[in-house]
C-alpha cells in the first residue's frame, strides 16, 4: 500500500511506522505537529519536557518546534541525563521574503536540458519514490513515508528531477506542520528534504526544486509562512536557505532521540 512507503534502515523505517501510528492517534490535537517523520511538540506552551521525553521513548525521536535558544543548552542536558540525545535546529523562517525569492527562481532559473520536474501525486509510480528515497538516503536524508510525499492525508507537496534513465537526481519538499487549528503555526509550512545526487551536485537543483515546492505549496494549499531547521553552522544549508529568503530567527528545533530505538542517536542529517 501506498501508506506503507517507509525508507532507511531499520531502525529509520521502524520509526516512520511508530510516527504514523503515533499521528494517527493524536494527529486532530493541536498541540502536536507531524510532516510525515515522527509526531512532535510544536511548543513548550503546549507540552512539558516530561512530554517531549515520553514522545521520544514511544516512537524513537521527537521534537518541539519552538525553543527559545537561551533554553536549548539546560533543556538539552537534563535529555541527557535521561540517556536521550538531543540535537538543536537553528530555525529559519520564510514568509514574503521566501515566496518572492521563490517566485523569482522559478521564473528566472531553468533546470537542465536532460531533467524533468515532477510532482509526485498518488499516481507516481512506487519505483519512482524508490528511486527519489535511494538518492535522498545517499545524502544522508531521511525521506517523509510515502503518504505525505505524495501529498495524501495533509497538505504537502514533494517535487523531484528526473534525468532520462528515470533516475531521480534531486529533491525538495514541504508539507504542513502543525494542525490547522493552532494559533501560532497552524499556516506555517516545514520545508526541506533537499538532497541531489553527488554526481549532479553544483547545478542549483535542490536550490530550484525548493523554490518549486515553495510555490506549489502556496498556489495549491495557501501556505505563506515556511520554517526549516539547519544545525548550526552548517554553511551550505545556511546560504541555501539565505538565497530563498529565510531569515535565521531567535529561537531553534529541539530535536530528540532515544539510542535504545535508533541506534544512530538521530533521525536524518
Amino acid at each position: 500500500m501506498q501508506q506503507q512507503e517507509l525508507f532507511g534502515s531499520d531502525d529509520q523505517r521502524a520509526l516512520l511506522r511508530r510516527g504514523m501510528a503515533m499521528a494517527r492517534l493524536i494527529g486532530n490535537d493541536p498541540r502536536y505537529t507531524y510532516y510525515g517523520r515522527t509526531v512532535g511538540l510544536v511548543s513548550f506552551d503546549d507540552g512539558t519536557l516530561d512530554d517531549l521525553i515520553a514522545l521520544t521513548r514511544l516512537q524513537g525521536n521527537s521534537n518541539c518546534g519552538v525553543v527559545a535558544n537561551d533554553d536549548i543548552a539546560d533543556l538539552a542536558a537534563q535529555l541527557k541525563d535521561h540517556g536521550l540525545s538531543p540535537v538543536q535546529y537553528a530555525k529559519w523562517v520564510g514568509e514574503n521574503t521566501a515566496l518572492t525569492a521563490a517566485r523569482q527562481l522559478v521564473r528566472t532559473v531553468a533546470l537542465p536540458q536532460d531533467v524533468t520536474l515532477i510532482t509526485l501525486d498518488e499516481h507516481t509510480r512506487p519505483e519512482t519514490i524508490g528511486s527519489l528515497a535511494d538518492m535522498a538516503l545517499g545524502c544522508g536524508v531521511l525521506p517523509s513515508c510515502g503518504a505525505v510525499l505524495r501529498g495524501l492525508g495533509k497538505p504537502a507537496v514533494c517535487v523531484a528531477a528526473v534525468d532520462q534513465a528515470g533516475t531521480v537526481v534531486s529533491c525538495a519538499a514541504t508539507a504542513a506542520f502543525a494542525h490547522g487549528d493552532h494559533p501560532l503555526l497552524g499556516r506555517q509550512a516545514w520545508w526541506g528534504m533537499l538532497a541531489t545526487a553527488p554526481t549532479r551536485r553544483g547545478e542549483r537543483l535542490a536550490l530550484i526544486l525548493g523554490a518549486h515546492a515553495i510555490v506549489t505549496m502556496h498556489e495549491k494549499y495557501g501556505f505563506s509562512s515556511f520554517m526549516t531547521g539547519v544545525e548550526p553552522g552548517n554553511a551550505p544549508s545556511e546560504a541555501v536557505c539565505a538565497r530563498i529568503g529565510f531569515l535565521n530567527t531567535d529561537v531553534s528545533v529541539l530535536g530528540c532521540a532515544d539510542p535504545a530505538l535508533l541506534g544512530s542517536g538521530r533521525m536524518t542529517k
